[in-house]
């Protein structure tokens, strides 16, 4: 989502208007998240702090540096907190929503190799085209964990990015090479699901993180990497303002591809 910061009806210079919202991970964050339990940033003006800005990146559209603040950030967590994902790693990714393809695009530019699930062949199909070397439809193999150890020779992955929770957390700790890293997203942290069989967490140097989107610092050098290699994050549709509504529905309606954005421009 993003708005247009506009002069007299024009739009503002771009050194005024470049810039995104932001601050930093603290102790009211499960109780006090502008934009997620808070409302008001689906709005035309907002004041903040300026502590919570942060510049965008010069080459991106103001649509594309709006999917940068939540998504992005945490994609990139996933692959540089607990585990620094490096060339010649294997990084599985889950599904086509904004977190895992932007895991799928930076994870190619730290030099790794991505192996992704999805669930139609045209979805397979696009992540091919950004650079998934595999793709399991895990509605055809709902092994999956099968068969990314065939993919990998029987070693398995360096590092997952969950995001499924209780339904594939068992096979993300099966996919697992020796000392290989899961970062745990959103609904990952359910407890609700069954059972987890303790003997995967243990005796292979597995480890697992949970992330909560990330730190400013961890914004600034993500935008460093995104400006250094020129990336351009992937949209799926741009609503108006006007239709804000419908997006939220084609949003909860788990079809797109990337990121869905909202612009007042």
């Amino acid at each position: 989502m993003i708005s247009d910061l506009r002069q007299g009806g024009r739009r503002a210079p771009r050194c005024r208007a470049s810039m995104l919202v932001w601050r930093p991970i603290s102790a009211d964050y499960l109780t006090d998240r502008l934009g997620a339990n808070l409302d008001g940033m689906l709005a035309e003006y907002a004041v903040l702090n300026e502590e919570a800005l942060v510049l965008m990146p010069s080459h991106l559209s103001f649509e594309k540096a709006a999917t940068l603040p939540c998504a992005a950030v945490t994609a990139w967590v996933a692959l540089t907190r607990d585990r620094h994902v490096i060339a010649g790693d294997t990084v599985l990714t889950q599904g086509s929503g904004g977190v895992s393809v932007f895991a799928l695009q930076f994870a190619q530019l730290r030099g790794a190799r991505v192996i992704a699930t999805t669930s139609s062949p045209d979805k397979a199909e696009r992540l091919k085209a950004l650079g998934a070397s595999d793709v399991i439809n895990y509605r055809e193999t709902p092994d999956w964990d099968e068969q990314v150890r065939r993919l990998t020779n029987g070693r398995g992955v360096d590092c997952v990015v969950e995001i499924g929770g209780p339904g594939t957390i068992a096979m993300s700790l099966k996919s697992l090479a020796v000392g290989g890293h899961i970062s745990l997203i959103g609904s990952s942290l359910s407890p609700s699901g069954t059972g987890l069989d303790p003997l995967l967490l243990s005796g292979r140097g597995i480890t697992l993180g949970s992330i909560s989107v990330g730190s400013r610092a961890d914004f600034e050098a993500m935008n460093h990497a995104i400006t250094q290699h020129r990336l351009r994050p992937v949209i799926d549709r741009v609503f108006p303002f006007a239709e804000a509504k419908e997006a939220y529905r084609h949003f909860e309606s788990r079809g797109h591809f990337g990121k869905v954005v909202i612009s007042h421009g």
